[in-house]
This record gives structure tokens, sequence and C-alpha cells, in this order.
């Protein structure tokens, strides 16, 4: 359920500002999350705040999620469909008690495996409950990505895992995949963004060999390697 807190915005009230604070200088950015001021709601991921939605009396936030209802592998390795549940306003999917079919809170979601898109976690529904975050498996596949980010500099300077199973549709591998590739995980195509990738289920802290590469409409369009603390074009 949603818990009161006092917050400092960079912005004159919820809709207009960009970041959440938990300190009056605005140097430490507030946990992720939902935050609302009773008629505005956003959702502050890495401590910039998503578009706002507008509600009167909210007690419930929007996830997009992929779901599948046969297994965890499966959700992985197979793919899974797009679906859309209610959390309590200010719960997480990877934190948050329950999942809702609708707005009320009052029908749990279906049993079967949950994940937010793309990320290397899922939850299992079983009997209407909601079970622990579990890292999922490990498919066969021609190599390894990262979860998405929005800049490339960022692997060069932190940890970040390397542990999806990945393919590309052209069928090239690690060593030979080149702009122009779709890469897919579960059948599904990448959204926009930055990727590590490695021939082997790694992070950018241990291998020395991971790359980067962007997706933009769907493909790659440039491939780089960390070289001195930032991306530099392959």
């Amino acid at each position: 359920m949603a818990t009161l807190g006092n917050y400092y915005l960079n912005g004159s009230n919820l809709s207009t500002a960009t970041k959440v604070f938990t300190d009056f200088d605005q140097t430490i950015c507030a946990p992720d999350g939902w935050y609302s001021d009773g008629v505005v709601s956003r959702k502050l991921t890495n401590c910039k705040l998503e578009a706002p939605q507008t509600c009167g009396n909210c007690d419930e936030n929007l996830v997009s999620l992929q779901f599948n209802s046969n297994s965890a592998s499966d959700l992985f390795c197979i793919g899974g469909s797009n679906v859309s549940v209610y959390m309590a306003l200010g719960e997480v999917f990877s934190t948050g008690t329950a999942i809702y079919q609708d707005m009320l809170l009052s029908v749990p979601a279906v049993d079967g495996f949950y994940r937010e898109p793309f990320d290397s976690d899922y939850r299992e529904q079983a009997l209407s409950v909601l079970g622990a975050l579990t890292t999922g498996p490990v498919c066969s596949g021609d190599f390894f990505i990262s979860a998405n980010r929005t800049t490339c500099n960022v692997y060069c300077n932190n940890n970040y895992d390397i542990n999806i199973s990945a393919t590309a549709v052209s069928g090239n591998d690690y060593f030979t995949l080149t702009i122009g590739d779709v890469v897919q995980v579960g059948g599904v195509g990448l959204s926009d963004g930055f990727y590590a990738y490695d021939d082997l289920n790694s992070s950018t802290g241990t291998s020395p060999s991971f790359r980067v590469f962007e997706i933009l409409s769907g493909q790659i369009v440039d491939i780089s390697q960390c070289i001195a603390g930032t991306c530099q074009p392959q």
C-alpha cells in the first residue's frame, strides 16, 4: 500500500518536476517507485520521472509485464505475451506484495510467470499469491545480453549482469554480430537503447571481452567497446 513521506522535487510541482529527492539539498535520489500528490502519479526510475498519469483518489498503478502460463523456462527462452496488471500505488513489481487484473485491486492476476520486459528476474503467481523475485533460467542461445540502458558509457564504469540469453535473426553470434542485425529474446525484438553483450553469461565488471550495441528501430545501429572508461566505436 502507499506510504506517506517528505520528498523534494526539482520543479514547482509533481507535474513539471523531472526528479525526486529525499533531502532538501537534492543530492540523494528517492527510491524507485510511484509517487503521487493525490491527483498526478509518476513512476521514478533511476532518479528520472516518467510521464505523469492523472487520476482522482488514486489507489493503484498500472504495470506492463511479460507473462507465460507454463514455466519460467518458457517465459525466458520461448517468450511470453505482453500483459498489464495493477498494483497498489507506491509498489513496484520487484518488491510489491500483489498483482491484480482490475484497478479496484479485487481480482488477483492469473496464475503464471511474470517479469518486467527483458528483465533477468521473474516472479511466479501461484494460487493468487505472488512469489519471491527469482533469477531467471539460462537459455541455450547464441550469446548473452544485459538489460537495456540509456547510455553506452554507463557500462564502462559500473558492474551490470550480462545474463539474458539472446539470438540474432541472421544467425550471427557474439563474434559475428554486426550493424543491421535484429536481436531477439524469446522471439521478441529488443526495445531501443544500449545493451552489453558477451559470448558467455558474465558481467561488465568481470568480463574483459564484452561489447555494447545500440538498438534503434529494432536493429543494431552501432557496436562499441569500453576503452579508458568510455565507449569507442568498434
